[in-house]
């Protein structure tokens, strides 16, 4: 780890924490639980607040990191990329050939009579939950923005911004907890290997 700036190490304590205090979470409450003391707290704020955190792990913002990389830092810009696909791959690869039957909340609860809150005019999914596609892509593109700017701030601030975005997948009613967890250690799994593979190159030249 010593190759890892003080922005990487903030961004990966903020994981941590947030792996340790969802997995305690998780095993303290019911699904059901979990979707009502999240999804059930809720305000007009909160709503586009969660909206936007969600829409910075959609397809445009890693794109335009990816042009950054190649313009200014070309050096990252491969394990960027690698890391990107096998993040992308390995989460896909869970929710269609892994957990095929696993039901998002809406289809999940479909049955319960609860009044959820949904945003009007949100598209909802119904399947394919497991792992949390926009959570894995958020903590797999913060990990770079924390390489970038190296200082501890601004990388806990990218773990805060990767953590919110999962806490959104949950609120926004399209995702469990425990599929955020999962695509969040993905993410972070495969940004750090591929980080630590080109850290290895460069020292060995």
């Amino acid at each position: 780890m010593k190759h890892w700036s003080p922005a990487v190490k903030a961004f990966l304590g903020i994981f941590i924490f947030y792996e340790v205090v969802g997995w305690i979470f998780i095993s303290a409450y019911q699904r059901l639980d979990q979707l009502q003391l999240i999804n059930g707290n809720n305000s007009p704020l909160a709503d586009m607040t969660f909206q936007a955190l969600t829409a910075t792990a959609e397809v445009v913002l890693p794109i335009l990191l990816l042009l950054y990389l190649i313009r200014f830092q070309k050096a990252y810009a491969l394990p960027y990329v690698y890391s990107y696909a096998l993040s992308t791959g390995l989460i896909q690869g869970l929710k269609h050939l892994v957990f095929t039957d696993a039901l998002r909340p809406l289809a999940y609860f479909a049955s319960s009579g609860i009044k959820w809150h949904i945003i009007p005019g949100l598209l909802i999914s119904e399947f394919n939950s497991m792992p949390s596609g926009h959570t894995g892509a958020a903590f797999f593109m913060f990990f770079w923005v924390a390489v970038l700017l190296r200082r501890w701030f601004w990388g806990a601030l990218a773990g805060l911004i990767a953590v919110g975005v999962a806490y959104s997948r949950v609120y926004l009613f399209q995702h469990f907890p425990v599929d955020t967890l999962v695509g969040a250690a993905i993410g972070v799994g495969s940004s750090a290997l591929f980080y630590s593979i080109h850290y290895a190159k460069s020292s060995s030249k």
